[in-house]
């Protein structure tokens, strides 16, 4: 099974291991490697560039590895420790630290209790029962702290706009790719009714902006990127493109919430949406929400779709499936009892 990995991603993993005294599993992710050990965990950037990033470069990948650390340490400041340099010596061989030509960086990283984990505990069992709820109430006081000192943005509502639509637009792009033209007509419906939703409440969006409520956040606030420790742990941020962090601190509740509720867990949106409206003292129309929920809905749609349109994807049998799952969110948000684009 190893053979299946580079040659430089063994020697790493040898290296990790000799310098750790412990034995490694090896993870891939589409833009990382991972090796995660008894103790600790190390990231690997790859080399990728796509339409948000460009990584091909080894200053880039410092800059994105040092970017990363810094904003992870606003929630995990005891988790992410610091920057490893790999490093090759005249004879080629690879090793950690030490004056060598630097051939690569590795964040290293506390590992966390993977059985903690939201998304493993909100399904186990999957009731509002038990000690979860008081950890909710925990996770939204502490986010509603974080929200409260985010800096907050000096684009206006027309510009902030724009950021949506665009990724919006990415978004249906996606969809439209011929692999998936059985769904093409609902995705249709869906694109439309988005737009006309969005514009008729686009009044919503600008009395945040007003009011100062769109936010450098943390940007990808998934279960799997919340550890249930004392206190809990949140990490993970996305740290590639600040745009895409300029958001409504509510988004990204709901959005958490809807990752909960596709688990499984549908009540602990409620209690989020609550909880950080009791910690920052108001809560936005729920038209607003519900547009929100849609944006991300469409968004995960393409990002497991997405999955699908790269040689030898991992698991192909599951991301459609997954992917109509959030196309359904996006359309009882769009076109429900209460709908938004009605």
């Amino acid at each position: 099974m190893m053979n299946r990995y580079p040659n430089k991603i063994l020697q790493i993993k040898a290296l990790l291991e000799c310098d750790d005294d412990a034995q490694l599993s090896l993870h891939e992710t589409s833009k990382s490697w991972i090796f995660i050990g008894q103790d600790y965990v190390y990231k690997l950037k790859k080399p990728v560039r796509d339409e948000l990033q460009d990584l091909t470069s080894l200053r880039a990948r410092f800059d994105n590895c040092m970017t990363e650390i810094d904003l992870n340490r606003r929630l995990a400041e005891d988790t992410y420790l610091r920057l490893v340099r790999i490093v090759r010596d005249p004879c080629g061989q690879l090793g950690l630290g030490g004056t060598a030509e630097t051939v690569d960086w590795l964040i290293e990283m506390r590992r966390l209790p993977a059985d903690q984990m939201l998304d493993v505990v909100a399904v186990d069992p999957p009731r509002a029962d038990g000690d979860l709820p008081a950890t909710i109430g925990e996770i939204a006081a502490l986010l509603s702290a974080f929200y409260a000192k985010c800096p907050a943005s000096n684009l206006n509502a027309t510009e902030l706009a724009t950021v949506i639509l665009d990724q919006q637009e990415m978004n249906f792009a996606t969809l439209r790719h011929a692999m998936f033209k059985e769904h093409h007509p609902r995705f249709e419906a869906v694109h439309a009714a988005f737009k006309t939703a969005f514009f008729k409440h686009f009044n919503l969006f600008e009395d945040r902006v007003a009011k100062g409520w769109i936010r450098e956040c943390h940007g990808d606030l998934r279960p799997e990127h919340i550890c249930l420790t004392d206190p809990p742990v949140i990490f993970d941020c996305l740290e590639f493109n600040r745009n895409l962090r300029m958001v409504d601190p509510f988004s990204e509740i709901v959005f958490l919430g809807m990752e909960a509720e596709v688990l499984g867990a549908g009540w602990i949106k409620t209690a989020l949406v609550q909880g950080l409206s009791s910690g920052l003292s108001h809560h936005p129309d729920p038209d607003l929400l519900a547009l929100y929920e849609a944006i991300h809905a469409v968004l995960r749609t393409r990002l497991c779709l997405a999955h699908l349109l790269v040689p030898n994807p991992r698991e192909p049998q599951k991301w459609l499936p997954l992917g109509l799952r959030y196309i359904e969110l996006a359309e009882r948000r769009l076109f429900g009892p209460d709908g938004l684009a009605l």
